[in-house]
């Protein structure tokens, strides 16, 4: 009998076990369940705000490359109107809406004070030129109740002709040749140096108003000359070199220089009596 009262002691502490077990399991995996969908539901609001971000830089991109081939003041916003109803349809399960505020008036900013009207700034055909485009985004997600999130979108590309270099190859009598490398800095927002383009974004290169044949070339400029002549300038910059043959060396040129980045974005710069150094 005293062994048969322990077998049966022995079933109910082993039945006990796997009871506490299986309630312990249970717990977990309802736990799990529970922070996996909270943690999925939230994944996918900040995926809706990642996308109006994105979203938003390209409307600006694509805004700013039709500018300067219309200068048409009002592309911004008409693109804004309509990304607006796109966020909304695109989101719907969400309750996404998004409204927006064009920069407008003067802003301080990458170091230059830029004028804005309807969110678009520009300045062309100078030695230093820019264009730029910006705006405030509000965005709500009502299905969460999230309210009042607001961020900035900015684009900006600007165009500074610095210099040109004499590089003399010989000399006949009264005849001089050698090469004039007008030389150019590009930046975008941040700002940062552009250093990706190649010939082909080069649409425009004219001295005197005329257009020339030209080789380019794509550097860091840090090294200062010899005679103090040609200070290193200790950013990076594109030389656009073509030939020169005449009686004298040019102690200045006139330049216009069109580019197009990869984005699309064109913008023409003009320099007049350039120095031009010798190298």
């Amino acid at each position: 009998m005293r062994l048969v009262r322990n077998k049966k002691g022995q079933f109910i502490i082993i039945a006990a076990l796997l009871i506490a077990i299986m309630i312990i399991s249970a717990s977990a995996v309802m736990f799990s369940a529970v922070t996996y969908f909270r943690h999925e539901r939230w994944e996918e609001y900040i995926t809706v705000i990642d996308g109006v971000k994105a979203g938003t830089a390209s409307v600006l991109q694509l805004s700013l490359g039709n500018y300067t081939r219309t200068w048409n003041s009002s592309v911004l916003k008409m693109n804004l109107d309509s990304w607006r109803e796109d966020v909304k349809q695109a989101y719907a399960g969400f309750g996404a809406i998004i409204d927006y505020t064009l920069a407008s008036g003067s802003y301080s900013v990458y170091g230059m004070s830029l004028n804005y009207n309807l969110g678009l700034a520009s300045q062309n055909l100078s030695q230093v030129s820019f264009l730029a485009a910006n705006v405030t985004i509000g965005l709500n997600i009502t299905s969460v109740g999230l309210t009042g999130y607001r961020f900035t979108s900015a684009v900006f590309l600007k165009m500074n002709i610095t210099d040109a270099l004499w590089y003399q190859t010989k000399k006949t009598g009264q005849v001089v040749e050698g090469y004039i490398g007008v030389r150019v800095a590009i930046d975008m927002e941040g700002p940062a140096a552009v250093t990706n383009l190649v010939q082909n974004n080069f649409i425009l290169f004219q001295i005197g108003g005329m257009n020339q044949t030209y080789t380019l070339r794509r550097y860091y400029d840090s090294q200062d000359h010899d005679d103090g002549d040609y200070p290193a300038l200790n950013k990076f910059v594109y030389e656009l070199r073509y030939f020169y043959s005449g009686t004298q060396v040019p102690t200045s040129v006139n330049a216009r220089i069109g580019v197009q980045d990869t984005r699309s974005i064109r913008l023409t710069g003009q320099a007049n009596s350039l120095s031009v150094i010798e190298a």
